[in-house]
């Protein structure tokens, strides 16, 4: 697996006003991805205001806000990324990747771990679009339905469990209302 760039200006050039190459474009992925698991350690999901877009953001705080609300944070590893490919869309690139995680929840303060550890693969695809100048993750979607390695969870399905919708490759993507 390789790893997002650390070095701040780096990142800074990376989501310039340039249009990426593919391997920018993969590289804000795997930025993003480390950046979602220090936001859900930290319980700040301001983490995450460099790579994600604004409803991104949203998404990602509410679902940081109901782990902290349940006094845990979620304890996530990449495991495994491998970017399958990326498309360009009009004014949006798609990166679509294999990916392996594992989770488990720890109590904030003790860092005890509490329920069941989780190891998942998904395949996603990642929007990419330009806000105020930059590329930034605007959404996410399973390409096919996760396999996810916890028990039970929402009636909804684990995309509800994610936060992420699956939608068909090649399918429109759900509108959402704004909140």
């Amino acid at each position: 697996m390789r790893r997002a760039w650390s070095a701040p200006a780096a990142l800074l050039a990376l989501l310039g006003c340039r249009d990426p190459s593919d391997r920018d474009a993969a590289r804000l992925v795997e930025s993003y991805d480390t950046r979602v698991v220090e936001a859900f350690r930290a319980s700040d999901p301001r983490v995450l205001e460099p790579v994600a877009g604004a409803a991104e953001a949203r998404r990602l705080a509410a679902l940081i806000g109901v782990k902290a609300d349940a006094g845990v944070t979620l304890d996530a590893s990449l495991l495994g990324l491998e970017v399958l490919g990326v498309e360009r869309r009009g004014g949006e690139i798609v990166v679509h990747t294999e990916e392996r995680w594992h989770y488990r929840d720890r109590r904030i303060g003790s860092g005890e771990q509490v329920g069941q550890e989780a190891s998942d693969h998904y395949f996603v695809a990642y929007h990419l679009g330009k806000v105020d100048g930059r590329w930034v993750v605007a959404r996410i979607a399973f390409d096919k339905p996760p396999e996810v390695g916890r028990a039970g969870g929402p009636a909804a399905g684990p995309g509800a469990l994610h936060g992420v919708e699956t939608v068909a490759p090649g399918a429109p993507a759900p509108r959402r209302e704004a909140p």
